[in-house]
């Protein structure tokens, strides 16, 4: 009776596997506990494209641990490898659901097994183990000396040149203690996410950082956290401002005709402050409008609740800017202030300097990756150059928090939402996806600003 309801047992496990992991199928497309979840928009996207499943319940376990087995079939399925080699391994079945999968992942080269002849596709999977998976698939060099930046590396033996390149590449990172924790088992969302970037990294690599940055991983709390996979930093909470494509306490001018997508708003200045835009205001109405807004403009003087709404959105934006300008730093005066032409990987950077944008800026990473950049003097960005985002990055995931002006050149073009103490000026042409939002005044010149949802 005992060995029949084993057998049972083992059989309704697998059949929860091979669920989980199946490319189609008819559960929900979305699962029920990643709302909430750092890796969400990662693991939402693999839902999608039909890569990952959730369980049958529902659910995707984010911080479950993932066996050896799940691993390659998600790697097998990522990265197309379809051909199989034979494999003799003592404690792979012939009927098990993943006597495939391993005889992909032997065919690919990225898996062997263990003295003894097995493979222990039950046991869950290592940090080190995916590391020197992901070493293997993305043809990365070992890079033993890399990963001596983590306090544990004396316990990184067989692995160390894999987690080095890893690290090297933006593609693993460590945790907020300087720790690696190699032998640490891998939960089901970093997993995800580790996997994710390793086939970005395939696509297009992510330039490296300058070996003369002072990194500083010791961040707590809502600040910053490390997902295992890369460095994660809290975004910045805006708050009602986030309602706003522009928010100004001082003014907020235009030499038509600029473009708007989103709402606009001052305070404490009145609608007085908001020039060129040909405002129409309703008898009694609560918000004007304007042909170079599509959206709604708000002023202090304006029907209530626009002025209450307003001092708050002040208030959310002033503390939102104390907010970026206060996290712990993991990069600091990165390229002397200089970052033109470079590719920057998620984070906080901090310069006393200015920050010069003269060629090209790209920012790569996922969807879920948040930058803050500190900066104590002026941001000024030359004219017909961009912030290019790659990776999934996403604009709403980026802050720029300057203490001095905001200068955008002539048909430059801009990512990001930008916490300025004074004022933020675009120049002819020049346009942003994101938000303007001034302690003094925004200034623009046949400009365009799109907004974020």
């Amino acid at each position: 009776m005992r060995k029949g309801l084993q057998w049972t047992v083992s059989i309704a496990m697998a059949l929860c596997m091979m669920l989980m992991l199946m490319p189609t199928g008819a559960f929900a497309a979305t699962a029920s506990d990643i709302s909430g979840n750092w890796a969400k928009d990662t693991i939402q996207s693999w839902m999608n494209e039909g890569l990952i499943k959730g369980y049958p319940d529902g659910t995707f376990k984010p911080d479950q641990n993932i066996t050896r087995a799940e691993f390659m079939t998600l790697v097998n399925r990522a990265f197309n490898y379809t051909e199989v080699a034979a494999t003799n391994y003592t404690d792979v079945k012939s009927g098990s659901w993943y006597a495939t999968e391993v005889a992909k992942a032997k065919a690919a080269g990225y898996i062997t097994g263990y003295p003894g002849g097995m493979i222990e596709p039950d046991n869950p999977i290592s940090r080190e183990e995916v590391a020197t998976i992901i070493m293997k698939i993305n043809k990365l060099e070992a890079n033993p000396s890399a990963a001596d930046t983590f306090t544990d590396a004396a316990s990184l033996t067989w692995s160390k040149g894999a987690v080095g390149a890893v690290f090297a590449a933006g593609l693993m990172a460590g945790y907020p203690d300087g720790s690696f924790g190699p032998q640490k088992l891998i939960k089901r969302g970093e997993a995800t996410i580790a996997l994710d970037r390793a086939m970005k990294y395939i696509a297009g690599p992510v330039t490296p950082l300058a070996p003369s940055v002072t990194r500083n991983d010791d961040t707590t709390g809502a600040a910053a956290s490390v997902d295992g996979s890369a460095l994660i930093v809290a975004p910045v909470d805006l708050g009602t401002a986030g309602n706003y494509a522009i928010l100004a306490k001082t003014g907020i001018s235009t030499v038509p005709t600029s473009a708007i997508t989103g709402d606009i708003g001052v305070s404490p200045v009145a609608a007085t402050g908001i020039t060129g835009f040909g405002l129409v205001l309703p008898a009694g109405g609560a918000w004007s409008t304007s042909s170079q807004v599509t959206g709604k403009v708000y002023a202090p003087g304006y029907a209530d609740p626009t002025p209450a709404n307003l001092t708050t959105a002040i208030s959310n934006m002033e503390t939102a800017y104390t907010d970026a300008a206060g996290r712990a730093a993991n990069y600091t005066e990165l390229y002397a202030g200089d970052i033109s032409g470079k590719t920057l990987t998620a984070g906080v950077y901090k310069w006393s300097t200015d920050v010069l944008i003269n060629t090209d800026v790209t920012l790569n990473g996922g969807a879920n990756d948040v930058w803050i950049f500190q900066i104590a003097g002026k941001i000024t960005q030359a004219s017909n150059k961009s912030i290019i985002l790659t990776g999934g990055a996403q604009a709403k995931n980026i802050f720029w928090q300057a203490a001095d002006t905001v200068a955008i050149g002539t048909g430059a073009h801009f990512e990001g939402i930008i916490l300025g103490m004074t004022n933020i000026t675009l120049g002819t042409n020049a346009s942003i996806n994101g938000r303007l939002l001034a302690q003094t005044a925004v200034t623009l010149q046949a400009s365009t600003v799109t907004g974020l949802q």
